[in-house]
């Protein structure tokens, strides 16, 4: 008892008082001094809990004044973000009321346990942080060191006999989370592989896959829920599962661009990039090759160097021959030293037929009708390709004279080809003047090597006669042929040349591109953040959720080691 405290027996100036009233009136202060006392410091609030509150927290598990504290504050939260909904034990919710309300029991970390069970990860994760950080005994041993690990100042290494078990660590996180402080990804194991990969978060993931960890065989599109990242992994791991569809939809654009590119619509490549060089050697340009082997991946270098031995010899691989795009290239590479024979490949038909008309151009006369007759052959090919050999062949007899074999091959022709009724007028024309009346047979465009008709023949006439200056023979040839392309145009008739072709098309290549020298698309790039603290967050609130049931536990005794805080 204080000085202050202790009654007055007379022995000072109120000496004249009787004892009664003296004990009465101490009595009066002890009481008013007692109300001031819990009025202006009640439990929990600035001034702190009171000596009675302390010692009753004790029974819950909670020691010192700013633990009790922190524990209230923490309980309230608790109670009024309460989801109203029924799903939460209303005995836990009753336990944490009647602890506010001042009278704390053992069984509040089973009700904070219950309760926590229906609440979000966010809620757990803050609740044992002040577990945690309050040194509160609701702890299991275990609990405590892995609480430990997971909200400690720094990554501590546990064996792994201490991890949690698979049994505990229900999802995985856990185990996720100690690979991801202590880099060992590439060591996690399959069984904690598999049950991460339907929730962590996509950076995680991607994580996993660039340490090996996750791969094709492992199909982790199929578990997760979301449609976007479905998509997303297929690409990173199966980028042949992708349509243009999906791809569009994430946002792929090499995949978009290589697409693009296959329909003929590429115009965004620089020159000298892939896609630049693959377009020039569709287009036959033969010196893009070496720069292009820089650019292909190992197989269709090989591949682009098979095309090119090809060429020495007319011989190709089926699946080569197939790819309409490699046609022009193939055709700029081999020079046919023979007629070339029409049955053995679409290809081949089409160089066949090129090759009979550039001799006919060229004045040679004796291959062209050597490769004529190899098309001839081949009733069997395109129509519209023997009808042109058909017509050809009527070309050839008309510069020997042999109207009645032209008249014949025009006839077949003009069957079901009525481009050639002209050619067709034009040798029963022939037939009916006299030998010394008819005009030259040939056609003047052809002798300058363009097609009847072309617009450009000023031009190539001025070229031919540069080139062969020193070539009288050659040099009136040509003068003829301009000639009589100039009498045409001044009479505006052309009825006395042979038309070849009947349709130029139908010499062309194809516009195709070289689809099988297109690298196959490679898996999409990364495009998430690596190890992203935020993910790593994620999956420590999943793990500290995953081990509730495990950390918390009825409050035992603190002895001198335990952590409080008073």
């Amino acid at each position: 008892m204080t000085q202050e405290e202790r009654p007055d027996l007379g022995l000072g100036p109120d000496a004249s008082k009787s004892r009664a009233e003296m004990v009465e009136a101490w009595r009066e202060r002890r009481r008013a001094r007692r109300t001031r006392s819990e009025g202006a410091a009640p439990t929990g609030t600035a001034g702190g809990p009171d000596g009675f509150a302390l010692r009753r927290w004790r029974r819950a598990g909670v020691f010192g004044a700013d633990a009790v504290q922190r524990v209230e504050r923490l309980l309230t939260d608790l109670v009024t973000t309460a989801s109203g909904e029924g799903d939460e034990p209303n005995w836990a919710l009753g336990t944490l009321r009647q602890c506010l309300d001042g009278d704390p029991v053992a069984q509040l970390p089973s009700a904070v346990r219950a309760l926590l069970g229906h609440r979000a990860a966010d809620d757990t994760v803050t609740t044992m942080t002040v577990i945690h950080a309050c040194g509160l005994p609701w702890l299991t041993p275990q609990g405590q060191t892995w609480l430990e690990h997971l909200l400690g100042p720094g990554p501590t290494a546990l064996s792994r006999e201490g991890r949690p078990s698979t049994s505990e660590d229900v999802s995985g996180a856990f185990a996720l989370q100690y690979a991801l402080q202590h880099d060992e990804l590439a060591a996690l194991p399959r069984s904690m592989r598999d049950r991460v990969l339907p929730w962590a978060p996509l950076g995680t993931v991607d994580d996993l896959i660039d340490a090996g960890v996750v791969t094709p065989d492992d199909a982790p599109w199929e578990r997760r829920s979301d449609p976007r990242e479905r998509n997303y992994l297929k690409a990173r791991l199966a980028p042949e599962l992708v349509d243009r569809e999906t791809a569009g939809a994430i946002g792929w654009r090499q995949y978009l661009r290589r697409e693009r590119f296959l329909d003929g619509q590429d115009s965004e490549s620089a020159e000298g990039e892939l896609y630049d060089l693959l377009q020039r050697a569709a287009e036959g340009d033969t010196d893009v090759l070496k720069e292009l082997e820089y650019a292909l991946p190992r197989p269709l270098v090989l591949r682009l160097r098979h095309i090119k031995d090809g060429a020495l010899t007319g011989n190709w691989e089926p699946d080569v021959l197939a790819d309409r795009g490699l046609w022009r290239l193939m055709s700029a590479l081999w020079e046919p030293k023979a007629a070339v024979q029409p049955r053995r490949s679409a290809f081949h038909a089409l160089a066949a037929l090129r090759h009979a008309y550039d001799c006919i151009c060229a004045g040679e006369l004796r291959t062209a009708r050597a490769q004529v007759n190899r098309l001839l052959d081949h009733e069997d090919g395109d129509p519209l390709q023997y009808a042109e050999a058909l017509n050809m062949s009527a070309y050839l007899a008309l510069l020997d004279e042999d109207l009645n074999t032209a008249l014949i091959a025009l006839t077949r022709v003009a069957a079901f080809r009525q481009a050639a009724e002209p050619n067709l007028d034009l040798i029963k024309r022939r037939q009916a003047t006299q030998r010394n009346d008819r005009p030259h047979p040939s056609n003047p465009y052809l002798e300058l090597g363009l097609p009847n008709q072309s617009v450009v023949w000023k031009q190539r006439y001025r070229d031919l006669r540069r080139e062969f200056a020193d070539d009288r023979e050659e040099a009136a040839r040509l003068n003829r042929a301009m000639r009589r392309i100039q009498q045409a145009e001044q009479r505006e008739d052309w009825s006395d040349f042979f038309v070849l072709p009947l349709d130029e098309a139908v010499f062309q290549f194809p516009d195709d591109p070289p689809g099988t020298l297109v690298p196959p698309v490679g898996p999409m790039p990364r495009q998430t953040a690596s190890h992203d603290p935020e993910d790593a967050q994620t999956v420590r609130r999943r793990a500290v959720a995953d081990l509730l049931p495990t950390l918390l536990t009825a409050p035992r005794r603190p002895d001198h080691q335990h952590r409080t805080t008073q």
